[in-house]
C-alpha cells in the first residue's frame, strides 16, 4: 500500500527563538510534564481554528480557504481521536461524523453553521473527555497552549510569515484565528500577572493586532515575513512569568532529547495493540523534536537527524484511500495492515534509539 505523506508543517511548531531566562525559576514544566496533552489539547484548538473561520467567511469559499477548511478531518485530528474513541466510543463516533459533515459542506459550497455549531459543542466535550480537568484548568497548562497557538505552523507567527514569504496568503486567516484565541486565553490568565507583565503583554496583543487587523487577507507585498515572530516571541517570555511555568523546553537539549526517547519508548511499547493512540505520542514528540533539536542534531549527529526524519515520515503519515480499496479488493488487506504494522513498531523504536543518540551527541 502507498502511502501520502502527513510529514507537513502543520505539525511543526518552527524555530523557536528560546528566551535566555533560567527555566529553573518556574515551578512547572508542561511540556516536560504535560507532552501529549499538550498536543492532543492543540490538535482540538487546530480544529477549532478552522470551524472559526468557516463562520467569519461565507460559502462559497475561496479554493484554498476550503483546503483549509476541509483539514478538518485531517492530522491535527490524529493527534486525540485514538484517545477519545477509548475514553468515549460514542462521542468519538458523533465527533468524527460532524467534522465529515463540515468538510462535506465546506466542498459543496454550502452553510456550514448548523455542522459547525455541531462540531464545535462535540469538541468541547472530547477536550473536557481527554484532558482531566486538573490539568486543563491550570494556568501553566494554558501557558503551553498558547505558547502553540503563538509559535507552531499555522499559529500566529507562521501563520504571516507563510503568507508574506511563501506568498500562501490563505494562511493569513489562520493566523488571524490563533490570535484571537490567544486573546481570549490571555484573559484567562492575566488576574495572575502584576500590572507591568499585563501592560507588557498587552503591548505585545496590540502589536500583533495591527498585524491582523482582519482576517481576510490583503496584499503582502513588501511587507517582513517575520514581523509577527518578535513580538509572539515576547508574549511567550511574558507569558512564562504570568503563569509560572517554563514554555521553552528547548534550554536543556540533552534533557528533552532524553525526554522524548522515554516518551517515544513508552509509545512503542503498545503501537501494535494500540496503534492510535501510540501516533497521538509520535505527534507530540515530533512537534518539539522539530522545533528545538532537529537543527542542532543535523550540525552535530546528521546521521541520526536523517534516520529520525526518516522514521517520522513513517508514522506521521495516512492511508491513501483508493489504494486501501484496491488491497481489500484483492484480498490483501489483512497483510497490508499487518505489514504496516511491523513498519511502525521499527520505526518507533528507531526514534526513540535515535534520541538517546542524539542526547549522547549533545554531551548528556
Amino acid at each position: 500500500m502507498t502511502k501520502r505523506s502527513l510529514f507537513l508543517p502543520v505539525l511543526a511548531m518552527g524555530s523557536m527563538l528560546v528566551p535566555t531566562t533560567s527555566f529553573a525559576q518556574y515551578a512547572s514544566s508542561p511540556f516536560y510534564d504535560h507532552t501529549v496533552a499538550l498536543s492532543q489539547a492543540y490538535g482540538i484548538e487546530a480544529l477549532v481554528l478552522r470551524l472559526d473561520l468557516a463562520t467569519e467567511f461565507s460559502a462559497p469559499y475561496d479554493d484554498e480557504l476550503a483546503e483549509t477548511l476541509e483539514e478538518v478531518t485531517g492530522p491535527d485530528y490524529a493527534r486525540f481521536k485514538g484517545t477519545l474513541g477509548q475514553q468515549d466510543p460514542a462521542l468519538a463516533a458523533d465527533l468524527a461524523t460532524a467534522l465529515a459533515e463540515v468538510a462535506e459542506a465546506v466542498e459543496a459550497g454550502i452553510d456550514v453553521t448548523e455542522a459547525v455549531t455541531t462540531a464545535r459543542e462535540l469538541l468541547a466535550k472530547a477536550y473536557a473527555a481527554i484532558i482531566p480537568a486538573e490539568v486543563r484548568d491550570t494556568d501553566a497548562f494554558t501557558g503551553g497552549v498558547m505558547l502553540n497557538l503563538l509559535l507552531a505552523e499555522g499559529g500566529v507567527a507562521e501563520g504571516y510569515e507563510e503568507a508574506v514569504e511563501n506568498a500562501e496568503p490563505w494562511e493569513y486567516p489562520l493566523g488571524w484565528a490563533a490570535l484571537q484565541r490567544v486573546k481570549a486565553l490571555w484573559t484567562d490568565v492575566a488576574a495572575a500577572a502584576t500590572p507591568q507583565q499585563l501592560e507588557d503583554g498587552e503591548e505585545m496583543l496590540a502589536q500583533l493586532d495591527t498585524l491582523y487587523p482582519q482576517a481576510e487577507p490583503g496584499s503582502m507585498v513588501g511587507l517582513n515575513p517575520e514581523e509577527a515572530e518578535s513580538p509572539s516571541q515576547r508574549l511567550g517570555g511574558i507569558l512564562e512569568t504570568v503563569v509560572n511555568a517554563d514554555l521553552y523546553p528547548g534550554r536543556e537539549l540533552p534533557r528533552l532529547a532524553a525526554h522524548l526517547a522515554t516518551v517515544t519508548e513508552e509509545a512503542c511499547a503498545i503501537y501494535a495493540e494500540q496503534p492510535e493512540i501510540a501516533a497521538e505520542t509520535i505527534y507530540a514528540v515530533y512537534d518539539l523534536y522539530d522545533a528545538h533539536l532537529a537543527d542542532v542534531a543535523g550540525l552535530f549527529a546528521p546521521e541520526a537527524e536523517e534516520q529520525a526524519g526518516t522514521s517520522f515520515a513513517a508514522l506521521i503519515s495516512a492511508d491513501d484511500g483508493d489504494d486501501e480499496r484496491e488491497a481489500e479488493a484483492s484480498g490483501d488487506a489483512e497483510e497490508e495492515e499487518g505489514e504496516e504494522q511491523r513498519t511502525a513498531a521499527e520505526s518507533c523504536t528507531q526514534i526513540s534509539e535515535t534520541l538517546m543518540a542524539l542526547k549522547t551527541a549533545l554531551g548528556g
